[in-house]
Parts: structure tokens; C-alpha cells; sequence
């Protein structure tokens, strides 16, 4: 879908933003850029609606040169949003949505008619369409940045750390709602941030870069995790990140055990016999009710009398990870995880150490796998559509992800 042969950006005074780059981005998915400051990331996604032109190489787009098609008409065909979301403070949310359409020739009708559905498809509520952006808050800004960027419904959206200037709640909505949007649309997508958790979350694929505009390394969320290039990328990803690949691992394939899970009309005196610290409270449909500590418990009664404590929280086989598992039980009193299934009802519990083991037995087959991919590596890394395909058939990774104005310039824009 697009990609870049050869290609390097250097200035007047010396500084080389890109180094020789030659990459290809995979059509219907999200390629993450990420980096430290001033590793040529943003400079990269502008190169590709021409807000850049390259010193040296070739970007294409669907196998034509880039340099072949007028600038303002390709930007126009490329969705584009930015930090702070770069909104027309003097026109109407509604308008804002409509730029580009009306750009292209649309009667203003038709353009906001189709603005009126992309605020729906964004989230927001119809009343807002006569608002204006200072009247949104910074989420909600960012959401008609989208919603504007996607109004003449381009093949590619380029994303220049668009969720980087709101608060970590709204950021994590966005992620999401992001994730369900992509479901929906399945656009190419070029999303630029410093975050590595972000481009871990939301990329089929990242190209991790390093000062000077060399690229590091292009991978899967998985293979960068597991299989960093070298040491600068092992340390930009993080220590942490055997526990960042728990992600990639599904909750479903975690061994869960019985353990003392009990009734709240079962007698304390059966709790006391399970020869457990706490044991797990149920409704009559097998929801968790919370923990309760044996040493505490009532001499006589049932465990409906017993004091109960909070569970931290559950974890669900259908959709969570095994990152989730063990966060439930690092966060649980009792230091036991308790899996639920699609109705809430308790399937069974585990310690983080049983957790882990389950987990390396788990990641066996995948690495399997991997090694299938690195002894073919025509298909690992090709980027276009029908080689993703043949990727996936030979490594069944597990997909923990749950999904402005082209040719405009606002807060954010700058080299990173």
C-alpha cells in the first residue's frame, strides 16, 4: 500500500531527520512509528502527503510515485489528524467534519450529511453539531478530529500522536474507541507516538527508529517483544515487557483451579474445613461476591453473615488476557486471580505462580511458531496485503486487541 525505497530527508544544516528508510506499510492495518525525540518519525508520516519532500528515494502510494500527483489534491485523499486536534475555532463542529468534502465539490448538503454521520460513528451526540471547538472538551476534540479526517472516506489516515495531549482516562477511552473504529473501517493507518504501550495496543505492526532516522527495527507487537533487534531496542521497549507480552497471551488459555469457592448460604463451618486462608464467596448463580478471610469468620451462621472483602477484580475468559489474570491477582487479598465466564459466573482461580507456568506452557506452540516465520522469511516480511495473509497462516498469533482537515498544519506538527 505504501511504501518508501530508499529514502532519506537531510537539511541544509546538516541534521538528517530520515536515513536511508525502506519500508512497507501493509494495506488495512495500523503501523505504529515510534521512537525517541528527534528520531524522524513525524517526519516520515508527513513525507507521505507530501507535507515533507524527500531529499533523496521514493514514496509510493498503491504503486505510484507520490512526487506524481499534485500536492493538495493527494492530501485531499489522505486523512490526516493531529495533536490538539487542529479544529477551525470559527466554524461549527458540523463545518469542521465537512472541510474536506466540500473541498472535493460536494454540495454542502451531501457534506453535512455526511458529517452528521461520522459525529455519530465517533460517539458523539447529534446536539453537539452546533457547537463550536472551544466549547468541546479535549477528548471530544480529538474525536472530531477523526470524524473530520475520515469525512471523504480516504484509504489512509495518517496520525500524528493524536491522543498524546489528554488526560490518561480520556487517552484510554480514545484507544478504544479507536480500536472499535479500525474494526469497523479497516483503513491503512500510519499512527505516530513516543509511547511504546500505545503502539504495543493499538499496532499490527511497529517500526521502532532510532536518533539519527535509522530504523531500528520492524516487527509484530509480539516478535518486538519477544525478539528485540539488538540493545536499543530491548531498552526502549522496557524491562517490563515479559509482562507487556502476557497481552498476546489469551486468559482462556490459563489452567484454572477449583479452589474454595463457596455459596453465600453454605455454613462457616464448611469454609473452616476447606483448610484454606480465605475462600471465595458465590451468589446462587456463581457470582463472585467478594473474599472471606477464615481466621475472621463467625463461629456459627453462614458465610451470608461472614465480613466480606472486596475481590480487587475478576478477569473474564472471554476477551481479557493473561495480563489481566495476573493483575487480578497481584490486586486480590487472597493473591488469587478468579476467572469469570461471559455471564460473570466464578470458572475457577489461580496464584501468580500458576499463572506463569501456564503461561510459558501456553507461549510454547507460538514460539513454534516463530521460528516457522524466521525460516520464511519471504513471507514474514513482505508487506503487502497477500503476504499478511500467508504470514498469518504460518503464525496463528493470538490478537489481543479487543479497534482533520487533509493537507492542514496545527499544534503538534513538528519533527520529532
Amino acid at each position: 500500500m505504501i511504501k518508501f525505497d530508499a529514502v532519506s530527508k537531510n537539511y541544509p544544516n546538516g541534521t538528517t531527520a530520515v536515513d536511508d528508510l525502506s519500508l512497507e506499510l501493509a494495506e488495512g492495518g495500523i503501523t505504529v512509528l515510534v521512537g525517541p525525540s528527534g528520531c524522524g518519525k513525524t517526519t516520515t508520516l508527513r513525507m507521505i502527503n507530501r507535507m515533507v519532500e524527500p531529499t533523496a528515494g521514493t514514496v509510493s502510494l498503491r504503486g505510484r510515485d507520490i512526487r506524481e500527483v499534485n500536492a493538495p489534491e493527494l492530501r485531499r485523499g489522505i486523512g490526516y489528524v493531529i495533536q490538539h486536534a487542529g479544529l477551525f475555532p470559527h466554524r461549527t463542529i458540523l463545518d469542521n467534519i465537512a472541510t474536506v468534502p466540500l473541498l472535493l465539490g460536494w454540495s454542502r448538503k451531501k457534506a453535512r450529511a455526511r458529517a452528521a454521520e461520522l459525529l455519530e460513528l465517533v460517539g458523539l451526540p447529534g446536539e453537539m453539531a452546533k457547537r463550536y471547538p472551544s466549547q468541546l472538551s479535549g477528548g471530544q476534540q480529538q474525536r472530531v478530529g477523526v470524524a473530520r479526517a475520515l469525512g471523504a472516506d480516504p484509504p489512509v489516515l495518517l496520525m500524528d500522536e493524536p491522543f498524546s495531549a489528554v488526560d490518561p482516562i480520556v487517552r484510554a477511552e480514545l484507544q478504544a474507541e479507536f480500536i472499535r473504529l479500525q474494526k469497523e473501517l479497516h483503513k491503512t493507518i500510519v499512527f505516530v507516538t513516543h509511547d511504546i504501550d500505545e503502539a504495543i495496543k493499538l499496532g499490527d505492526n511497529i517500526a521502532v527508529f532510532r536518533t539519527g532516522g535509522r530504523l531500528a527495527q520492524f516487527d509484530t507487537p509480539e516478535r518486538l517483544l519477544a525478539q528485540p533487534a539488538d540493545d536499543f531496542v530491548a531498552g526502549f521497549v522496557g524491562q517490563d515487557r515479559g509482562i507487556r507480552r502476557l497481552s498476546f497471551v489469551k486468559a482462556a488459555q490459563v489452567p484454572l483451579r477449583e479452589g474454595a469457592v463457596l455459596s453465600a448460604t453454605s455454613p462457616v463451618t464448611r469454609a473452616r474445613a476447606s483448610d484454606e486462608p480465605w475462600v471465595l464467596v458465590v451468589d446462587a448463580e456463581r457470582r463472585p461476591l467478594g473474599w472471606a478471610a477464615v481466621a475472621e469468620l463467625p463461629e456459627s451462621g453462614t458465610l451470608a453473615d461472614a465480613p466480606l472483602t472486596p475481590l480487587g477484580h475478576t478477569f473474564s475468559l472471554v476477551g481479557d488476557s493473561a495480563r489481566a489474570a495476573l493483575d487480578s491477582a497481584l490486586l486480590s487479598p487472597s493473591r488469587l486471580a478468579v476467572g469469570v465466564d461471559a455471564d460473570g459466573a466464578v470458572v475457577g482461580v489461580a496464584d501468580a505462580h500458576e499463572l506463569s507456568a501456564g503461561v510459558a506452557a501456553a507461549e510454547v506452540p507460538e514460539a513454534a511458531e516463530a521460528a516457522a516465520v524466521d525460516a520464511a522469511p519471504e513471507v514474514a516480511k513482505d508487506g503487502d496485503a497477500e503476504s499478511r495473509v500467508a504470514k498469518d497462516e504460518v503464525a496463528k498469533g493470538v490478537d489481543a486487541k479487543t479497534g482533520d482537515a487533509a493537507g492542514s498544519v496545527g499544534p503538534g506538527g513538528g519533527e520529532r
